[in-house]
């Protein structure tokens, strides 16, 4: 896995919608990102927090996160007190009901919490069935961001229970967006032809 970017590329307008809708009070509870694997979901949830709890460090006119950010450390490193990262994968049911109790507890200076999962899609059965129970009764300040990468269907009562977002890229996005993380990488010697693969950022990089 690659670090996320710091300059977002293509879900701009994704990430002013997000903001708008907490900064109103709207943001779901529950949200859904769904869209194809490496298409930035992860790094616009990333830009959003680094926007939220860092605002300082953020260029919200270039979509920027700024280099004296202490906040991305802590994110990326998984230490940050007010977010919880799990992947969807191999998750074992112990661990959801470790989370049940970590989330009970309050936030520091009851801040907002947001727990974050990743392949939503993978989680097990029983797994599945204790998450609804977290998530049917959230507490005021806890959120919860659901990362769908649509490797298989996702379980319904996990969807009905959730707000989706759908996360997409038009072909003219996708390759700008391919262009701009070439240039910003300074990646030399591109032997796919991104143009006609369809292939997704991400999945650019990481080949």
């Amino acid at each position: 896995d690659y670090n996320p970017s710091s300059v977002l590329f293509g879900l701009e307008k994704n990430l002013s919608n997000i903001i708008k809708l907490h900064k109103i009070s709207r943001l779901p509870k529950v949200l859904m990102l769904s869209g194809d694997k490496g298409i930035g979901k992860f790094t616009l949830i990333y830009h959003f927090l680094v926007n939220h709890f860092d605002k300082n460090n953020y260029d919200l006119n270039k979509f920027k996160i700024g280099e004296n950010s202490s906040f991305t450390k802590q994110f990326l490193n998984n230490i940050f007190s007010n977010i919880i990262y799990v992947r969807g994968s191999n998750l074992k049911i112990e661990e959801i009901r470790s989370l049940k109790s970590t989330i009970l507890k309050t936030t520091i200076a009851e801040k907002d919490r947001f727990i974050i999962f990743d392949d939503i899609e993978l989680l097990s059965i029983s797994c599945c069935n204790a998450l609804l129970k977290i998530i049917e009764e959230p507490s005021a300040n806890n959120y919860f961001i659901l990362i769908n990468n649509k490797k298989k269907k996702i379980i319904e009562t996990i969807h009905s229970r959730s707000i989706e977002f759908k996360i997409s890229l038009n072909n003219k996005k996708r390759v700008d967006t391919i262009k701009s993380l070439i240039k910003k990488y300074n990646l030399d010697n591109i032997i796919i032809d991104y143009d006609i693969s369809n292939m997704s950022p991400g999945n650019f990089l990481k080949f």
